[in-house]
């Protein structure tokens, strides 16, 4: 991965078209690490018999629940540990999509569908990108096998901008590529 965000961003502050950065956020990661800790440690002294309940259980469920908690909790500090804290994950501009797991920028024009559920629950935008595109960015996205040549943008938790507004900045700048 390069080091390109804050030229990519400094490049596009004085244009009129907005530049949306996904930041990842330690205050959320941290919560909810403390919750599922919680719940571990409350369902394992259930499981060992330190907290009675109010009908005698033998406390195999409540043990492989805490293993389940506990499973999660150690899935999601590794994955944690993967990103880097102090930059953007994901910077969406008038140029493309670029993000930490992503080997360069995808151009615009690189981009062949957008789609935009109309759920109410619906967390993600997919944006799909064309067979022909960069191989190195179709090797990277090939990965991520029931998405494969997708990238998901997370709308609703871009700080600054509606989650309507994300859609539309994003459709704007999908449909000037086609036009362009």
């Amino acid at each position: 991965m390069t080091n390109d965000y804050p030229a990519f961003i400094n490049s596009h502050q004085s244009a009129s078209q907005p530049v949306l950065i996904l930041l990842p956020s330690t205050r959320a990661l941290i919560g909810f690490i403390c919750v599922m800790a919680i719940f571990f440690v409350y369902l394992s002294l259930i499981a060992v018999g330190q907290i009675e309940m109010s009908r005698p259980t033998s406390g195999v469920g409540e043990g492989l629940f805490a293993i389940l908690f506990l499973v999660i909790i150690v899935f999601v500090v590794v994955k944690a540990r993967q990103v880097d804290f102090t930059k953007p994950i994901m910077v969406i501009g008038p140029d493309g999509i670029t993000g930490q797991k992503l080997p360069k920028l995808i151009p615009w024009s690189m981009i062949e569908r957008v789609d935009i559920p109309q759920t109410r629950w619906a967390e993600l935008l997919y944006l799909t990108v064309r067979k022909d595109a960069d191989p190195e960015i179709l090797e990277q996205l090939r990965k991520r096998q029931p998405l494969e040549r997708t990238v998901a943008i997370p709308h609703r938790w871009i700080p600054g901008f509606s989650s309507s507004e994300v859609k539309d900045i994003v459709n704007r700048y999908f449909e000037s590529s086609q036009r362009g």
